[in-house]
């Protein structure tokens, strides 16, 4: 590997064949370009253990939730792990991100504070948002640069363009990676039943002809999967509007009190179920988190935030948002939808009697792997109270992966993300490529060879 000169290096790490993690590098004699920068392996994560923020990069580097990289770590944690700190490292070392999910984002608070990270102008609003909330990982990385959809921008010999994807988190993006050598598309993460799948066809229209296409492939993983022969689905499921639409009839029927835990990184959902909620004169009323990332992108909401938890805010309330109380929603509970977080669901003890119908909407605990999705399942049991499921995951099925890489038609495929990538194929691909960790590809003249470590 040293000493080669006047090449493009692609290098695979965390992320190849597990859901979340995602950790590529595209290296030039002059500039490292790294994506995302998540949580791999983040089963092993306990929250129950604790340990000083400026020794947590070097903790999950040795478990296997962080990458071992030259230039990204301050000198103290580079050194503990035998690396160069970002301050030493000649190249110029960046990041971009794709997208606000954990195990896209959550290690940017343990980066050197000087590394530049770009992501999109809407990924940076609500990473802020998250800051100032208090929800950012160990700190907020100060040094990021936000990027409007469609524009490049070029640091040493590596440009990249920002192009828009629809995802269940508002700021989604994959990026066109160029260097002397060609192109390579990153496809982030992506879905055709959200609100805007003309956005996605557009991706895969701005990405047509990439030399080299790494895609995500979530929806490949859990069962079977012949790629090559499916069918485009009859319909989308449980697309977004399918969402809406349940959540429209259940808020003008239901008799009281609905309360919903939806994921509050999904701005766009909630800000269209504030209007929902009004044309069927009831108020949706928010946690102050959520309703710090409406307010970010759709200042021109009514606000009503729930009260009942306010002194756990580390942020300041703006005097127009209207604060409802626990009395309120008691005395008329039919005029009220409340999205509640998981983490406060021992206020439905007091709210029960009044509570017709509590939806997950995508909200924690995600699934069964999680302890507390079981607990949620109990508590709903032990106080008998109506429960529904009614969401829609941000991934796209398995055609829709075929067809974004039927659209895009890549010199050469590489999926990742997944816990079983080899399943994520199409007859338009020139070539397909299964990395493992640690890999390094040549990029010349559009083609990749694997360099022999």
């Amino acid at each position: 590997m040293k000493g080669v000169l006047n090449m493009t290096k692609l290098g695979f790490y965390n992320g190849l064949r597990e859901i979340g993690g995602t950790f590529v590098v595209v290296e030039t004699d002059t500039a490292r370009c790294m994506f995302d920068f998540g949580f791999a392996n983040a089963d092993i994560i306990d929250n129950k253990v604790s340990c000083a923020p400026c020794d947590m990069a070097y903790y999950y580097v040795n478990l296997g939730i962080l990458t071992p990289m030259d230039g990204i770590y301050d000198d103290t944690t580079a050194h503990k792990l035998g690396l160069k700190s970002y301050s030493e490292d000649t190249k110029k070392n960046f990041f971009i991100i794709s997208h606000m999910h954990i195990d896209h984002m959550g290690g940017l608070g343990m980066l050197d504070p000087e590394v530049p990270v770009y992501m999109s102008s809407d990924s940076l609003k609500l990473y802020r948002a998250i800051a100032s909330t208090g929800e950012a990982e160990v700190r907020e990385h100060k040094n990021c640069i936000g990027i409007d959809y469609d524009k490049t921008f070029t640091v040493e010999d590596i440009t990249v363009k920002v192009v828009q994807v629809d995802h269940d988190v508002v700021g989604a993006c994959g990026f066109i990676i160029e260097t002397k050598d060609g192109s390579i598309c990153y496809t982030g993460d992506y879905r055709f039943h959200g609100f805007h799948r003309d956005i996605t066809e557009n991706f895969a229209k701005t990405c047509h002809g990439a030399n080299v296409m790494i895609t995500e492939g979530v929806t490949a993983s859990f069962e079977d999967i012949d790629m090559l022969s499916l069918e485009e689905p009859a319909d989308m499921g449980n697309s977004e509007e399918v969402v809406e639409e349940y959540m429209r009839d259940k808020i003008a029927n239901e008799e009281g009190l609905i309360v919903i835990n939806n994921y509050n990184r999904n701005v766009e959902r909630i800000h269209r179920l504030i209007n929902v909620c009004k044309s069927e004169g009831r108020t949706l009323v928010l946690e102050p988190i959520q309703a710090e990332y409406v307010h970010a992108f759709y200042p021109e909401d009514e606000i009503s935030i729930y009260a009942q938890n306010l002194d756990e805010c580390c942020f300041d309330i703006p005097d127009d948002w209207k604060k409802v109380s626990r009395k309120d929603l008691i005395s008329n509970p039919s005029k009220y939808v409340l999205q509640q977080d998981y983490k406060h669901i021992y206020e439905l003890i007091d709210l029960k009697d009044v509570l017709s119908l509590y939806v997950h909407m995508d909200g924690a605990p995600l699934g069964d792997y999680d302890p507390s999705y079981k607990k949620l399942h109990d508590f709903m049991d032990k106080l008998e109270i109506n429960y529904e499921h009614k969401g829609t995951g941000g991934h796209s099925r398995p055609y829709y992966l075929r067809y974004m890489i039927d659209h895009i038609e890549p010199g050469t495929l590489i999926p990742l993300h997944s816990f079983r990538p080899e399943q994520v194929m199409s007859e338009h691909a020139g070539c397909r490529i299964l990395p493992e960790y640690g890999d390094f590809y040549e990029l010349k003249n559009g083609k990749l060879s694997k360099i022999n470590n």
